[in-house]
């Protein structure tokens, strides 16, 4: 070893002062490779015992129909990866706020992106009033941190802008381990406290979206949890590799039970696990050529990208704990609420509604429809209020709204078309005094008021203080009605490189 290869083991640490001396005047050996020292990888403090929960998955992966249940279904044939559409054509800006002008303006995997978040958050019952309760340290509303993978630039702050979302933001690319990598630090920033939920999305080569929250705080607030993540750690492995970390993991996670390792692509692996985890299903991989049924038990997997002389990242988790019971149905009459951007999506979305209550084998009651659509959906201009008794009249009077034959629904459905009406809202729903209002008409049960002011431009469902949230429903996402416009947006290049 001549002196420069000494002296850049020594600035690399390699080799401590006294053994470069030794070198240098002769009187020492290098050390053997086994006594080179690995990087070590981020550190992060023992997790919470209740660890995090996954509230909201979403996928859109080439070979598989957009959705988790289309993923699930391709993972279960085993499916190869065909090229496909990705949904970037399917693009609805409306439900989202965003302009004719910014639409035209947005990359194609931004289209896909907004669109696969929007529907993760909608179909996980945190697009409305629950949203708006997730508070930050400082006290400030939808504290969400919003973690992007190998996305574009600014990707993170487009989401946040958007959403509404006043937590952290951060774009990660660390090459394949990037979406990990993005998990690692959402983990990070729920364990500080620096936002009270963490939005994951991105991927590269499709999309992945997940919502994490603390267990104990998911449980609390009635969220359904689809896996537990338990522990993580990303970093370089230096001169090393990754199997000490590795194998560390795997000793963390299958304290109890053997481990089920995804890996490859980490938003693929992460979301493979993730639904395996909750289906318990282990999907074909090496040495299963089928689908079999995972053994009742202590379910754990990981979920890791280790590539020697690479970034890598790894993600520990374990099956969700069982879902406790939700309330009681109560005692009819029940006010719905519904609402959308445009009298088309309120009539399509009435229509989704009343389509899957109608084919439902379990229908939920009207009461607990009427509190997840309160509870889980953005307000919009376009609304309509029903008041019903039982689960065939919502159905019956949704379906009817949509076909546009008021005179033959059970119960009479009201609508208003707010767009373009006064800034000036008939009740400030920022006052103290309008929520104590509105909480006592929704305990007076005072229906007829209560609709009276949604269809006026009220925030009724801010003012439900009834009782407690509840289970979340997992209802139909509302209608999507892509534009008509330009589905291209800019391409790669320079210039789009530059603004992005």
């Amino acid at each position: 070893m001549d002196n420069r290869e000494i002296l850049t083991r020594f600035k690399s640490g390699a080799l401590d002062r006294q053994q470069v001396l030794a070198m240098l005047t002769g009187n020492g050996q290098a050390p053997a490779a086994s006594e080179v020292p690995v990087a070590a990888e981020q550190a992060e403090p023992p997790p919470p015992a209740d660890g995090f929960a996954v509230v909201a998955v979403d996928c859109a992966f080439p070979g598989a129909a957009a959705g988790t249940a289309g993923f699930w279904e391709a993972a279960l044939r085993a499916a190869p990866e065909e090229p496909g559409g990705t949904e970037a054509d399917a693009f609805d800006p409306a439900p989202l706020r965003i302009g004719p002008d910014e639409a035209d303006a947005l990359h194609p995997a931004e289209r896909l992106l907004l669109h696969r978040v929007w529907h993760a958050l909608e179909g996980a019952g945190h697009a409305g009033a629950r949203l708006d309760a997730l508070t930050g340290p400082d006290g400030e509303h939808r504290a969400v941190g919003v973690f992007t993978a190998a996305a574009r630039p600014h990707t993170a702050a487009l989401l946040s802008r958007v959403l509404d979302l006043s937590g952290p933001g951060h774009n990660v690319d660390t090459g394949p381990s990037s979406y990990l990598t993005a998990v690692h630090q959402a983990l990070g920033a729920l364990r500080t406290g620096e936002c009270a939920a963490a939005l994951v999305a991105g991927g590269g080569g499709g999309t992945a979206v997940l919502l994490l929250k603390p267990l104990a705080a998911a449980r609390a607030d009635g969220d359904r949890v689809h896996a537990v993540l338990t522990a993580s750690a990303a970093g370089h492995p230096g001169r090393g590799t990754s199997a000490d970390l590795r194998e560390r993991l795997r000793r963390r996670a299958s304290a109890t039970a053997p481990v089920l390792d995804e890996e490859g692509a980490g938003a693929v692996a992460l979301v493979r696990a993730v639904l395996q985890l909750r289906h318990g299903v282990l999907l074909p991989g090496p040495g299963r050529a089928r689908p079999e049924s995972w053994p009742a038990g202590p379910r754990t997997a990981l979920a890791g990208v280790y590539e020697d002389d690479a970034p890598y990242a790894v993600v520990a988790l374990r099956e969700p704990p069982p879902a406790p019971p939700g309330p009681g149905e109560e005692d009819g009459p029940h006010l719905v609420l519904l609402s959308a951007p445009t009298p088309r999506h309120l009539a399509a979305t009435a229509g989704r509604l009343a389509d899957w209550l109608t084919s439902c084998a379990q229908a939920p009651g009207p009461g607990a429809v009427a509190r997840e659509l309160r509870l889980g959906r953005a307000v919009h201009d376009c609304r309509l209020a029903v008041v019903v008794h039982g689960t065939a009249e919502l159905a019956g009077s949704l379906a009817a709204f949509a076909h546009g034959d008021a005179a033959s629904a059970p119960r009479p459905v009201r609508d208003a078309d707010l767009r373009g009406a006064a800034d000036e809202p008939l009740l400030a729903d920022g006052l103290p005094e309008t929520r104590d209002y509105l909480a006592a008409l929704w305990r007076g049960r005072r229906f007829e008021q209560l609709a009276r002011l949604w269809l006026a431009g009220a925030d009724v469902p801010a003012g439900d203080r009834t009782g407690p949230p509840g289970p979340v429903l997992e209802l139909p996402t509302s209608a999507v009605l892509p534009e008509d416009g330009p589905k291209d947006g800019p391409k790669d290049g320079p210039e789009a490189r530059r603004d992005g």
